[in-house]
């Protein structure tokens, strides 16, 4: 094959790559938050809430891709960048001016973790939580949840980049506890963390939605796509929201 003929197909190839992003007209965000969102190799593959998105995304004509990245990156981008959206962000009072709320997509009751049982029996014994060392995301909801409840930060909280970081620290006992709901530890990217056993407090410390979202400053138009899609899929009982057993 000539130089030329070599040429022209990287630019066709090229070409057919961005062609989606372009057509698009939107950025999505999200991050690695098994079983919601399931990343292998810095791409979504799977998760209930990442089906429920590109369902949307396809039902609104918008072939747009997802793109993984840390939590804080994300939350940050998707509130200064207009025409970004993001997957799946806790609704909370302080967030309720800065997005487009556009569709609940999980109901996740968040729980005390740990990978020392000890921990557990402690806390429904009536110990402090504050007692022990807490580990979140940087600038996720459960870090905020964790500050607002006491926990301090390079005191008794260890703030980490994404979810992985997070389950690890727990594993090898850099910290006691952190809040989640039930997740897929065999999704998570450290093979010894699915070999782990982790214990689960019986109280729900915290009931909340998970939503898809945009930045206020989105195209109207698009904006339009997208709950229209939304609402055709009420209408062919396709659940933007299914319950969670």
């Amino acid at each position: 094959m000539t130089g030329t003929r070599w040429l022209m197909l990287l630019v066709w190839q090229l070409c057919w790559q961005l062609l989606p992003a372009q057509a698009c007209g939107l950025k999505v965000l999200t991050e690695d938050l098994p079983p919601y969102q399931v990343v292998r190799e810095q791409q979504v593959v799977a998760g209930s809430a990442y089906l429920q998105v590109d369902a949307i995304l396809r039902g609104a004509g918008l072939p747009c891709r997802t793109e993984v990245l840390p939590w804080a990156r994300a939350f940050e981008l998707a509130r200064t960048e207009p025409n970004t959206l993001i997957y799946s962000i806790a609704r909370l009072p302080a967030r309720e001016h800065l997005f487009i709320w556009l569709a609940p997509l999980i109901n996740a009751d968040y729980r005390y973790y740990s990978a020392d049982s000890a921990v557990i029996e402690q806390i429904q014994q009536g110990k402090s939580p504050q007692d022990f060392v807490a580990v979140a995301v940087a600038g996720s909801m459960i870090d905020s949840t964790l500050q607002q409840i006491g926990f301090v930060p390079d005191q008794n909280l260890i703030q980490v980049k994404d979810i992985n970081a997070q389950w690890k620290m727990l594993r090898i006992r850099r910290a006691h506890l952190t809040l989640a709901f039930a997740p897929d530890f065999k999704a998570l990217a450290d093979p010894k963390v699915g070999q782990t056993q982790f214990y689960a407090s019986r109280q729900v410390v915290r009931q909340i939605q998970l939503y898809l979202a945009a930045h206020p400053q989105t195209d109207p138009g698009l904006i339009r796509q997208l709950q229209t899609a939304i609402e055709q899929q009420a209408v062919l009982s396709v659940p933007v929201n299914p319950a969670l057993h």
